[in-house]
């Protein structure tokens, strides 16, 4: 296998890694939209947990990596990076001990991710920024479930996702949305991925 320089050599390597842990009612979805559009996770895993993959493959740059981190650690119960031997040690830098690291093996049969550190629950996620990944309709249909929707019906998004983010936890919070995430019928799951670098690409819509 040559040497992995794209975005979707790796993408493929993680999909077949992923495998074995995405059960029938589990997502795998490309390109995530986060919050503030800050960044997009390039894969996330909806199961019992809210995973995000950051994939950095030979031709792309670690320049937005920082904010990427940022941006992940809002929403992300367990984030991790997916990367080359020759960015390695530049990610180890940059993202917290608290991250995941996979890295591609490959030899003249193939290639496979291999882990070198195993991702760490996040216990500081952002209730507002959690609640800012569902859609109007799944905001107003919680608050209506604790009894919070009076008087909210008619307000912009905002307002209904900063009174979640009030009400409830991050883990609550974060439950409940895997769980609108699994049930949106129309949500687009194959959401065409980047070709080769860092430049701008879509996202699933949130």
């Amino acid at each position: 296998m040559s040497a992995i320089a794209h975005d979707h050599q790796l993408r493929a390597l993680l999909k077949v890694h992923l495998r074995a842990r995405v059960g029938a009612d589990d997502r795998v979805v490309d390109e995530f939209g986060l919050p503030y559009g800050a960044a997009r996770a390039d894969v996330a895993l909806v199961n019992g947990h809210l995973e995000g993959f950051e994939i950095k493959a030979g031709r792309d740059t670690l320049k937005r990596l920082p904010a990427q981190v940022e941006a992940y650690n809002q929403v992300f119960e367990f984030s991790w990076v997916v990367t080359t031997p020759g960015h390695l040690s530049g990610v180890r830098e940059v993202v917290p001990k608290g991250w995941g690291l996979l890295v591609a093996k490959t030899d003249e049969r193939g290639g496979e991710l291999v882990q070198v550190r195993r991702a760490q629950r996040n216990a500081k996620r952002n209730a507002e920024h959690l609640a800012r990944l569902l859609w109007r309709e799944e905001a107003q249909a919680q608050l209506e479930a604790l009894g919070l929707s009076k008087g909210l019906k008619s307000k912009p998004k905002i307002a209904l996702f900063a009174a979640l983010a009030e009400a409830m936890t991050a883990d609550a919070l974060s439950t409940y949305v895997r769980t609108c995430l699994k049930s949106r019928a129309n949500w687009r799951f194959d959401a065409a991925p980047r070709v080769c670098d860092d430049s701008s690409r879509p996202a699933a819509s949130a």
